[in-house]
C-alpha cells in the first residue's frame, strides 16, 4: 500500500517496519499485521506538523465473491451484477448465461458487470448462470462458476 503525506519538505515516517523508505512523502508500505504510522513533515524554515494513519490488515485468500441476487431497478442498489476482485490482478473473463446456454454478457475486467439487459431488453426474473476467470497476485489463475438470481 502507498502512503502519502505533502506539504514539506522533509518526511520522517515512524515507525519504519515494513516501509522501503521512510524519508520520503509516499513511502510504500507492506504490512503484516495492522500498524499506525506517523509522520512528521517539515519544510526549510522549521515548520512542522504531525500526521497518523492506522492500516488494517485483512488476511483473506485472493479471490472473486460472487454475489448470489441482484435487483437491476435503476435505484443504484445492486443494480449491476458483478464480481468483486479481492487481491486479483485481473478479472479476464465474466459472463452470464441464460437458461439455454446463450450468452447475455461478457466482459473483462475488473469493474466489469451486467446491468440485466440483453439486446437492450430487460431480461425477465430467473436464475442465470456465470463464469469467471481471472489472476491473482500470486499470478494463480482462478475459474469459478455459479448461478445468480435476477430479482424484479
Amino acid at each position: 500500500m502507498q502512503l502519502g503525506a505533502s506539504g514539506g519538505t522533509n518526511y520522517a515516517w515512524t515507525p519504519i517496519t515494513w516501509l522501503n523508505n521512510p524519508n520520503i512523502s509516499n513511502p510504500v508500505s507492506l504490512p503484516q499485521n495492522n500498524i499506525e504510522y506517523i509522520v512528521r513533515v517539515s519544510n526549510d524554515i522549521g515548520c512542522f506538523a504531525n500526521d497518523t494513519i492506522l492500516v488494517k490488515v485483512y488476511k483473506v485468500k485472493p479471490g472473486l465473491f460472487v454475489p448470489n441476487a441482484f435487483t437491476p431497478n435503476g435505484d443504484g442498489n445492486n443494480d449491476i451484477f458483478r464480481p468483486v476482485a479481492i487481491g486479483m490482478k485481473s478479472v479476464d473473463i465474466f459472463r452470464v448465461y441464460n437458461r439455454w446456454g446463450q450468452m447475455l454478457y461478457s466482459g473483462t475486467g475488473n469493474g466489469a458487470g451486467w446491468d440485466g439487459t440483453f439486446g437492450g431488453r430487460p431480461q425477465e426474473a430467473a436464475t442465470y448462470v456465470w463464469y469467471a476467470e481471472g489472476v491473482d497476485y500470486l499470478n494463480n489463475k482462478t475459474k469459478l462458476k455459479g448461478t445468480v438470481i435476477l430479482i424484479r
